[in-house]
């Protein structure tokens, strides 16, 4: 008899394993964050804005080895369009805290630069600043 139920309980424990050879591999791929990225239009409390064309001149380039550069443009009080900001550097990217980060050499000096990514995907970048979203489109 014991025999018997350590039998059973044998073959109920050897039933209840669950065979995983019949399961696809799930694999989650992040996205890909290399790539040519110009601003499209911002958010602002709910609401999309257009940005100008000055505006749209920026970009944030991501080459596949992470080195790259940053461009801000904007109008000026006369309505022209300047280059407010240019950085080159290596820009390195942290999926855990979503912060792109630019190191970059100013008169000989390391220095970095950085922007909080809201999301992205394969065509859009969504950057946090301060109250503002930015939205670039590109790749």
């Amino acid at each position: 008899m014991r025999l018997f139920i350590s039998l059973f309980i044998l073959m109920i424990s050897f039933n209840s394993c669950s065979n995983d050879d019949d399961r696809e591999d799930t694999i989650i791929e992040k996205p890909d964050i290399n790539g040519v990225w110009k601003p499209e239009r911002y958010e602002y409390k709910g609401k999309t804005y257009p940005l100008t064309d000055c505006e749209k001149k920026g970009q944030i380039l991501v080459n596949t080895n992470f080195t790259g550069v940053y461009e801000r443009y904007g109008e000026n009080t006369s309505g022209s369009c300047n280059l407010f900001n240019s950085f080159s550097g290596n820009w390195k990217y942290d999926f855990m805290s979503k912060v792109l980060t630019l190191t970059y050499n100013e008169s000989g000096v390391a220095k970095t630069f950085t922007k909080q990514i809201e999301d992205f995907s394969s065509t859009e970048l969504k950057i946090t600043d301060t109250s503002k979203i930015w939205i670039c489109v590109g790749k």
